[in-house]
């Protein structure tokens, strides 16, 4: 590991997730509101400034990638739960079952990704019965994202289960009687898993980028709460005043999803080296 991309971002992912685990010990007053230090500069004190009602942007950006953070991972995870399940069956059984599945695929793949998402999110905050609005906007946004985003995915598992179905190994296990869930357990996803989770491992800065347009159109996550889509909002609404405001929560994002990008394309030449 030698080239200095692969080294920047391993170093930025690991310096984020350290100062947003230790952040709310050190930061905490970096959260509350102080109307004598609006909208300063970046100092020594104020790392990316303060913002319209004086908390430190820095410890705002912290916060925010908690929810950023956490709805990359979550959806990622969905989205791979999801697509292995779906696209396993369907390469399994395949005839008229594979069909309906995939056609079910083309109709939603049909659907702008956009509009679906703001359906199922807007959707999920009004059925379920929680009253915290942050926790009913993750939950709506890791819906919405997760069951759009995990077509790929499945026509991807299912073409592997196919192939992988006529092995010699599979149809031995066939033979001797075994039954349809046991084989996919048990043969079939351990033999197709170690290469999906690179598709899964790209879902996380894709998830991330979702989040923080949904929530910068005010669909995710609302004030007070905050996450980097809210801040990169709220830095727009000052950027020819006031250009730290989008622009410090901005950088944090591109090399988070630069970062991810990165490491992503490095274990898939390590990879296909190894093979």
């Amino acid at each position: 590991m030698k080239r200095p991309s692969v080294i920047l971002a391993i170093s930025f992912l690991s310096l984020l997730l350290v100062a947003v685990i230790v952040g709310p010990w050190f930061f905490t007053q970096g959260y509350e509101q102080n109307v004598e230090q609006t909208l300063l500069s970046p100092t020594w004190a104020h790392l990316f400034g303060t913002d319209s009602l004086g908390r430190d942007l820095f410890a705002r950006v912290l916060l925010g990638a908690r929810v950023s953070l956490t709805v990359g991972v979550v959806c990622a995870i969905l989205t791979f739960l999801i697509g292995l399940v779906y696209g396993a069956v369907a390469g399994w059984f395949e005839g008229g079952t594979d069909r309906v599945m995939m056609r079910f695929c083309d109709i939603v793949m049909a659907i702008p990704s956009f509009i679906l998402v703001a359906v199922l999110c807007l959707s999920v905050q009004v059925i379920l019965p929680i009253q915290d609005p942050q926790w009913a906007a993750l939950v709506g946004l890791c819906v919405g994202i997760s069951f759009t985003h995990w077509i790929n995915l499945a026509r991807v598992t299912r073409g592997m289960v196919i192939e992988t179905k006529r092995k010699p190994f599979v149809e031995a296990a066939i033979s001797i009687g075994g039954n349809s869930a046991h084989i996919i357990a048990r043969h079939i996803l351990p033999n197709i898993v170690s290469s999906l989770l690179v598709l899964v491992a790209m879902q996380i800065p894709t998830n991330i980028l979702y989040e923080s347009f949904m929530s910068f159109i005010g669909i995710g996550v609302h004030p007070p709460y905050t996450s980097w889509g809210i801040l990169v909002s709220e830095g727009w609404k000052t950027l020819s005043s006031f250009p730290h405001l989008i622009l410090f929560p901005s950088l944090i994002l591109f090399l988070t999803v630069w970062s991810f990008h990165i490491l992503i394309d490095f274990a898939r030449e390590q990879r296909h080296r190894s093979e």
